[in-house]
């Protein structure tokens, strides 16, 4: 059965990776947000978005409705997709950088994912792979201040059909926990 599966998490918990991993592992199709089209285009955007906060989060729902439309209509053909990030992202960033916007009335009129995990990670871990990946990017460092990480964990954990945490698990452990936890068998069987 075709599912549209989000992952959701802070940076340097294994996201990305883990998305790649879990949609060969499932025969579907990796996504991400921003697609491969915004990706390089991104920091030109946010420059001109300037410091409007409300337009930084109006633009992530703007690619959640694109990349969204594009996923759902995967797996409504019968191709599993596994999304890096999404929906809840979005909102618990911009709420963690002081947007207090009403979403919810816009949330209906977005593509829903079956299901969406939050990926968590041992803190200690997480800030020794941001470390490892060289120059910290200003969302990584943000993600570093405790009062930002606790909102953006609070609304992610409220928005997340599922919580799996991979602390101490190799590429191939987190994939069979969250397959364990989304109850998707492996492409093949």
């Amino acid at each position: 059965m075709a599912r549209f599966i989000v992952i959701e998490s802070l940076d340097g918990v294994g996201k990305t990776t883990l998305v790649r991993n879990l949609a060969a592992a499932l025969g579907g199709i990796a996504m991400s947000m921003p697609g491969p089209a915004i990706k390089p285009l991104r920091e030109q955007i946010h420059a001109a978005l300037g410091d409007a906060r409300i337009a930084h989060a109006l633009f992530y729902l703007a690619l959640a409705a694109a990349e969204g439309s594009k996923a759902r209509a995967a797996a409504d053909a019968g191709r599993t997709v596994v999304m890096d990030r999404f929906l809840a992202s979005a909102i618990a960033y911009a709420r963690a950088r002081g947007v207090a916007a009403d979403f919810g009335a816009l949330l209906p009129a977005l593509p829903r994912p079956d299901v969406s995990v939050l990926l968590t990670l041992d803190e200690d871990e997480r800030v020794r792979r941001l470390g490892a990946r060289g120059e910290m990017s200003a969302a990584d460092i943000q993600s570093l201040d405790p009062a930002f990480r606790g909102v953006v964990m609070a609304e992610l954990r409220v928005r997340c059909d599922l919580q799996v945490d991979v602390t101490g698990a190799d590429e191939k452990e987190a994939v069979r926990r969250v397959i364990g936890a989304v109850g998707c068998p492996p492409a093949g069987l």
